[in-house]
């Protein structure tokens, strides 16, 4: 199976777990910080359009995903993907918060998050996937920061 070209501008980090992988530059500051406070992440990416663009210009098989309209929708939207328990326990600690509350209890306001669980051939995957609006990277790495 083709690995896919790296996009962003990335670090390779160690994980809790002494495994290095590729972060993204821009979202490397929050990967660092919930592995520091014991969340676990799976994934992530500073902007999803932008990368899913990207690899499917540079693949020379089709992706399986990524036209048009689901780039179009994505783009400017940062990705964490964390398991179920971690993800639910992230968002309920930005609620408390007066920067993120709403954006994590409303739904579908400009500034708001998604968060979905994947399905798959037997049920729901382990991991959750917390789409944000990636001007918000800075402001959530100060956050968890301060943590």
């Amino acid at each position: 199976m083709p690995t896919d070209p790296t996009i962003h501008p990335h670090e390779i980090l160690t994980t809790p777990a002494g495994l290095p992988v590729q972060i993204d530059e821009a979202i490397m500051p929050i990967i660092r910080d919930l592995w520091r406070l014991g969340y676990a992440t799976s994934g992530c990416c500073q902007d999803v359009g932008e990368a899913t663009a990207g690899v499917r210009d540079k693949r020379d098989a089709p992706l399986g995903y990524g036209g048009d309209a689901f780039i179009d929708y994505h783009r400017g939207w940062a990705l964490l993907k964390l398991p179920i328990p971690d993800a639910m326990r992230l968002v309920a600690m930005l609620a408390e918060t007066s920067a993120f509350g709403e954006r994590v209890r409303r739904r579908w306001y400009p500034g708001t998050w998604r968060m979905n669980v994947p399905l798959e051939h037997d049920g729901l995957d382990s991991d959750a996937l917390l789409h944000f609006p990636a001007e918000q990277i800075p402001e959530l790495a100060e956050l968890l920061h301060k943590q």
